[in-house]
């Protein structure tokens, strides 16, 4: 057989082992499987010997048997590396499903995780939220901080799995990446534990307590991050759960955490859920920003534009009543004060100036409708149920003044606030700011990332100044901070039955905004009472940590 077609042969098994095992995670086993045929087939053409005329036939029978047996050896020992290696950690936690329904997993990863030291979590002044500590023959898991604990998540290997942050980052606190390559290598060979790397976060256990403390275990929720990074100092929610609980070292343990998990998931105040994340509610009035925003950045409207609303909105036989005219004998409201006093009739009018799809699209930009990266799992907001939703001009008024379809997390909102206090620019948050191995050796940290840029830097400080004046001049004047510079937008969010939820955005500076904040309290009235409260002390307290820190 000719060289060249022996080297091409050789060159091509090279090329589909390379490239299968390269994209191994990407592609069925039956397409392996073909990819390794069609490779022994390549290295058998580059290996086939070229036998002497006068060698015997017996003697060429088995030159020829053994190469054949030495390239099935070798896509042997390739599958293997496949197996053992490449996919090493996809096979060891295959699960599997029994005829019976039954899960079929590797029972000794459980006991394996009790072997695990799981790395620990700091807040971002080194405050302890997570640890792991020896009892007995296991490596158990503590969290001494209760008000910060169930945004770490739980860790329950032997009965309910991980969630939060356990779950997000399990490959770094297990150890099975972020270590030294070569450490992990050797402490598998020597059937030693490993030891998984340490996360720091942006939370500040101090803030979150407080928010706790003012939240006095009312269902709601409390975000407060950094406007100029996206840094989340704050994720409180109500009600919550203890992840001490659920962890179980052995089977004296599950009877207790069988009982206190068949408590959470029946519990109809939804314990387990974050709410500060994975909770939508309608958002009220703070969705009026968005529709400001909108007019201001497309050019039809500024702050001064004038509108009519003499008390009420009629529209299609559809009325939007106004109740929060300050003076009954004034007829003609600037947007500014449409924001400031919360009028839903001035800005249903905008929200008609605007249309359907220019306000679609602005929300949009604002990332209703968008994942939102984070280091937990976000609901999506959205504006509208179904796009047809707002081509009805009355649901278009509804939407524009904050009621209608629309849901939003807090996380979600406290954005919208940051984003109209960072010059147009919304950052993308984040809880994790860096991961250490177990010398202490930084191994990761987040960088600082823009998500969107909703509106340009001359709209935005438009609509800064009118939520600032809606602090100083209109219903949100009880946020005021002396000598700090506060722009805010209540939110009074009907929901059908019961009080309404009671919501307020804001930011804070000196003078240039510095962190953002939201507030949700469910069923909790009007947004300029508890809410605005909670608010303004967690915008305070920020900012005298920073004075100082």
């Amino acid at each position: 057989m000719p060289t060249a077609i022996r080297a091409a042969a050789l060159s091509l098994f090279l090329a589909a082992v390379v490239l299968g095992l390269g994209l191994s995670g990407g592609i069925s086993d039956a397409r392996w499987l073909g990819i390794l045929g069609a490779a022994w087939l390549m290295l058998l053409v580059g290996f086939w010997p070229r036998l002497p005329s006068t060698l015997p036939q017996f003697n060429r029978t088995v030159v020829r048997t053994a190469v054949v047996l030495t390239t099935v050896f070798a896509i042997l020992s390739v599958q293997l590396v496949r197996i053992q290696i490449v996919q090493g950690d996809v096979t060891e936690r295959r699960v599997a499903r029994a005829p019976n329904g039954d899960s079929l997993a590797n029972p000794r990863l459980q006991n394996e995780s009790l072997s695990i030291r799981r790395g620990r979590v700091f807040d971002r002044n080194g405050v302890l939220i997570a640890d792991t500590v020896k009892q007995g023959d296991i490596w158990a898991r503590v969290y001494p901080e209760p008000e910060s604990a169930y945004l770490v998540g739980y860790y329950s290997p032997l009965r309910y799995g991980n969630a939060g942050l356990e779950a997000s980052f399990d490959d770094e606190l297990s150890g099975r990446s972020a270590n030294n390559p070569f450490l992990r290598w050797e402490n598998n060979l020597l059937h030693r534990p490993q030891t998984g790397v340490d996360l720091q976060l942006t939370l500040d256990a101090d803030l979150q307590r407080y928010a706790h403390e003012l939240l006095e275990g009312r269902p709601g929720a409390v975000v407060l991050l950094e406007v100029e990074t996206g840094a989340v100092l704050t994720m409180a929610s109500n009600p919550h759960y203890d992840p001490n609980r659920l962890f179980t070292g052995n089977p004296s343990d599950a009877e207790a955490a069988g009982g206190y998990w068949e408590r959470l998931i029946s519990d109809e105040a939804a314990p387990l859920v974050l709410r500060a994340t994975d909770g939508l509610f309608s958002p009220g009035s703070t969705f009026k920003t968005v529709t400001a925003a909108a007019a201001v950045d497309s050019g039809l409207a500024s702050p001064s534009s004038t509108y009519e609303d003499d008390g009420a909105l009629v529209i299609e036989g559809h009325t939007i009543p106004e109740y929060n005219r300050p003076d009954d004998t004034i007829e003609t409201w600037t947007l500014s004060d449409g924001l400031a006093w919360s009028l839903n009739v001035v800005l249903a009018r905008v929200g008609l100036q605007l249309g359907p799809d220019r306000l679609q699209d602005y929300a949009v930009r604002f990332g209703f409708g968008e994942e939102i990266p984070f280091d937990l799992p976000v609901a999506r907001s959205q504006l509208a149920s179904t796009p047809e939703f707002l081509d009805s001009r009355p649901a278009l008024a509804d939407t524009a003044f904050g009621q209608g379809q629309i849901l939003a997390s807090p996380l979600h909102m406290a954005l919208v606030a940051a984003g109209i206090a960072n010059d147009g620019v919304i950052m993308q948050p984040y809880l994790v700011s860096g991961t250490r191995d177990v010398e202490g050796v930084l191994k990761r940290e987040t960088e600082p990332a823009v998500w969107r840029r909703p509106i340009g830097a001359e709209s935005a400080d438009q609509v800064q100044d009118m939520m600032v004046n809606a602090v100083e001049n209109g219903y949100a004047a009880g946020a005021q901070i002396e000598g700090l510079v506060v722009g805010g937008k209540t939110g009074t969010a009907e929901v059908g039955d019961g009080e309404p939820h009671a919501w307020f955005i804001a930011f804070v500076g000196d003078p240039e905004p510095r962190y953002a904040v939201a507030v949700v309290l469910e069923h909790g009235g009007v947004g300029l009472g508890d809410s605005l409260a909670i608010a303004r002390e967690m915008l305070a307290a920020a900012m005298a940590g920073e004075a100082t820190s």
